[in-house]
């Protein structure tokens, strides 16, 4: 598959350019830089829908933007799952599960594209995606209100702090991790064709 770098596949090429940067600043336990931070995942969040929105009015699609735009959502949140674990608030384990299905998907489409074969993607596997970014999206928000001093100290930071209290995260990332299994066992299901060809290329490079 040929790089086509049209205006929607540049788009998404920059959510992965901000992606080191989000990163850095939301690790600065500098305030500013973690408002900064927020405001550039939610530019890197709603690019997602502006490239996509923009490839279908003005039919710049492409099967190059196909699987960049996913691979560039998956990088993103990625970064954020990893983020908020070295900030003691998600669990390692549940995001390596997380992750771990996503590469485990992202290997499959290379494989899928190299042999020119069709990729089946459910509609629970993108409402699981979404999820991802809206969940993201709601702990950026409230770890960076808590990083606004004076807002915390008006609106008593404890309040603020339950927002992120470990009932409701480590239930939604039990949701979200129960949803990366069950669409990691879908995928593989409904694309068992991809699984026979890594398969039988493993058995004719082991044959004598």
């Amino acid at each position: 598959m040929k790089p086509e770098f049209n205006f929607p596949n540049l788009i998404t090429a920059l959510r992965i350019l901000l992606t080191p940067l989000f990163i850095w600043l939301m690790l600065s336990e500098d305030s500013v830089r973690v408002q900064l931070s927020a405001a550039i995942f939610l530019l890197a969040a709603v690019s997602d829908w502006y490239d996509g929105w923009y490839a279908r009015r003005y039919n710049a699609m492409s099967a190059f933007g196909r699987f960049f735009d996913p691979l560039a959502d998956k990088v993103l949140i990625s970064a954020a799952f990893f983020v908020f674990v070295s900030l003691d608030i998600f669990p390692l384990w549940m995001v390596l599960l997380i992750v771990g299905r996503d590469v485990l998907v992202t290997i499959l489409r290379v494989v899928a594209d190299r042999k020119h074969q069709p990729v089946v993607t459910s509609r629970l596997a993108k409402w699981k995606t979404a999820m991802q970014l809206v969940f993201l999206w709601y702990v950026v928000a409230i770890f960076t209100l808590k990083n606004i001093e004076w807002l915390r100290l008006r609106l008593d930071g404890g309040t603020i702090g339950t927002l992120l209290s470990p009932w409701i995260i480590q239930t939604s990332m039990i949701l979200l991790t129960a949803l990366s299994l069950i669409t990691a066992v879908q995928y593989l299901i409904e694309n068992r064709h991809i699984l026979r060809i890594l398969t039988n290329g493993s058995l004719a490079r082991t044959t004598p």
